[in-house]
């Protein structure tokens, strides 16, 4: 294969994708294969972060499942408006890493909750790839979990190529963005049983408890929670919070 045969092939598989899931699944491939544990593409109309609310930012990621949960955490308390790595991606254009931008900075307290909560779950290495349009913010957020043997010389090494990667991906999405809405939840509608229900489970209570607390049976609540996962298309609760969560319907 020749040096271009990786790239050729992932504009073939963005060429052919029929879905978020397929562009979602190629790139993941490929970052993996770098050596990277997942990605997050984050977009929103360019404004000042803390005008930005939940729902009006499109977030797709990969990654394992466990950190869904730091997705909920994330989402549900909007952390992204106080984010000072999201701030320096509406002003950069060329990519940076979170280790060589921390030494700089002078840290606010909810500042210093998000990297608290990046450590909790792992992630110490990572990647900010911003491609700002003028009406648009947004960024490929690449990131490495735990401490392996030379992350700092494979991001180094892998920059460029991922440079490349993020661009073409950015120009297959847009389709979404422009014929699919940027909410994935905009249009969906949740009854108000489900609706607590969800806002039960973000705080993480059990399907007993959740009955208690509305004063309906647990098997009541297990058929709310089931149409939730649905509506949601979630694997589990975890997700089903972290979905809701980024689209703007959990803000406490």
């Amino acid at each position: 294969m020749t040096e271009q045969g990786p790239d050729l092939e992932f504009e073939r598989q963005m060429a052919d994708a029929i879905s978020l899931d397929d562009l979602g699944d190629a790139l993941e491939y490929r970052v993996r294969a770098m050596g990277y544990a997942g990605f997050v593409y984050y977009t929103h109309r360019r404004m000042p972060l803390d005008e930005v609310a939940a729902g009006e930012a499109f977030v797709l990621s990969r990654g394992p499942a466990f950190l869904k949960a730091f997705e909920a955490i994330y989402y549900s308390r909007r952390m992204f408006r106080f984010d000072p790595m999201l701030q320096l991606v509406s002003e950069r254009h060329a990519p940076f890493t979170t280790l060589a931008e921390r030494s700089q900075m002078a840290l606010t307290r909810r500042q210093r909750w998000i990297w608290a909560l990046e450590k909790r779950f792992g992630i110490k290495y990572d990647l900010f790839i911003p491609m700002n349009t003028p009406l648009r913010t947004q960024a490929l957020y690449l990131f490495m979990l735990g401490d392996p043997a030379g992350a700092a010389e494979t991001i180094a090494a892998t920059t460029n190529e991922l440079h490349r990667l993020a661009l073409r991906f950015t120009v297959s999405i847009a389709d979404y963005l422009v014929l699919g809405g940027e909410n994935e939840l905009a249009d969906m509608v949740f009854s108000r049983r489900e609706q607590e229900c969800m806002l039960w489970m973000a705080k993480g209570r059990s399907n007993a408890e959740i009955g208690e607390i509305l004063g309906i049976s647990e098997r009541t609540v297990k058929f709310h929670v089931a149409n939730l996962m649905k509506k949601l298309n979630a694997a589990n609760r975890t997700e089903a919070i972290a979905i809701a969560a980024r689209s703007g319907w959990l803000t406490n």
